[in-house]
């Protein structure tokens, strides 16, 4: 019970301290405000940075110091330490505003001066994708049979990325996404009424897209913006299934009979693992200080074949067995999602 007390008394104390410097320090900035407004600017500016220094200020009450501390300055003409005490300023509070009551005609002025944008930013999204396999080349095995067979995507993935940002200069800035998808596809292959051979396969990629994005203002909050750049796809897996029906007649006896198989295949060595892609885009924002919420749409155009040419014809079962042979084909897509964005780090320099 006596530790209890003890404890407790001193968690009292340690508050009262707390509490006590605070005020001290809400004293000090009301008293340089005092000696402000009477014209006594070094014993304010003497106030004001040991406060600011030594005080555990909230952000409007250290923005509050700060402009004072600038305008100060001013008053005496020592340039340097005001740009210095806005520069401080800007970096407390990167979306400051300035206040029409009780204006400062050079205060104003200096602080135009800044250029302050987001400089890196990261945020999460969420889109739904519209992926499209398209042949570029055809190739065949048994005649009377139709290799341009569509390739039929059979679900659109709905895919989470992670993004960065990084705003190198003013509504300019370079982006990099990161995620990963899965696409199913299937294609048919009929012959005649006693022939059929069916293909269907899994396609696992991650994707790296880098793209420019620059902005257009249409207002305080809202960013109009197109996107332009290029995308690295790399394929992590590709499993297929194959199966073949038909009809077997004997030569000797003319009895006939239904063949059935189905085999399941590894294509990974036969996929192009490295893909690039070209990309454009374009979207509107919302932004609130450091958040910001995105809507957005892309169009991704392959710039290479997926399937591999060199190792065509490596697997001699889907070859001879199913009569099955890879097209050339590209990967094209269309994307629409929204995002949300978290600016980490400000730029803030003085650009006139």
């Amino acid at each position: 019970m006596n530790r209890f007390f003890i404890l407790f008394l001193f968690f009292i104390l340690c508050f009262t301290s707390i509490a006590g410097a605070q005020n001290g320090c809400d004293q000090n900035v009301k008293q340089a405000e005092e000696l402000y407004n009477s014209g006594d600017y070094d014993n304010c500016i003497q106030i004001l940075e040991k406060s600011i220094n030594e005080c555990n200020f909230s952000n409007k009450k250290k923005e509050a110091a700060l402009e004072l501390l600038a305008k100060s300055y001013l008053d005496q003409d020592k340039l340097v330490q005001a740009d210095a005490a806005v520069q401080n300023l800007l970096a407390n509070n990167p979306n400051y505003e300035l206040k029409e009551i009780n204006s400062h005609e050079d205060f104003d002025i200096l602080v135009k001066k800044f250029d302050t944008h987001p400089l890196f930013s990261v945020g999460i999204g969420n889109a739904a994708m519209q992926p499209k396999l398209t042949i570029s080349k055809t190739y065949s095995i048994l005649l009377n049979v139709d290799y341009n067979a569509p390739y039929n995507i059979s679900k659109n993935p709905l895919i989470y990325y992670a993004w960065a940002e990084y705003e190198f200069k003013k509504n300019i800035s370079v982006n990099a996404e990161v995620f990963n998808f899965n696409i199913h596809y299937d294609r048919s292959f009929p012959k005649n009424t006693g022939w059929k051979m069916n293909y269907s396969e899994n396609l696992s990629f991650i994707e790296v897209p880098l793209y420019v994005k620059k902005y257009f203002w249409a207002g305080k909050n809202i960013l109009p913006y197109a996107t332009f750049g290029v995308g690295y796809l790399k394929i992590l897996k590709a499993e297929a299934n194959s199966d073949i029906t038909y009809n077997n007649e004997d030569p000797f006896t003319g009895i006939g009979s239904n063949y059935f198989s189905s085999d399941i295949f590894d294509m990974l060595e036969m996929r192009n693992k490295n893909n690039f892609e070209w990309l454009a885009g374009c979207g509107i924002g919302f932004k609130l200080k450091n958040i910001g919420i995105f809507l957005d749409a892309k169009y991704c155009r392959g710039l290479n074949s997926i399937t591999n040419s060199a190792n065509r014809f490596n697997s001699k079962v889907l070859t001879n067995d199913y009569f099955y042979i890879d097209n050339s084909i590209k990967l094209n897509k269309y994307q629409i999602g929204i995002s949300l964005s978290y600016t980490l780090k400000n730029s803030i320099r003085k650009v006139r």
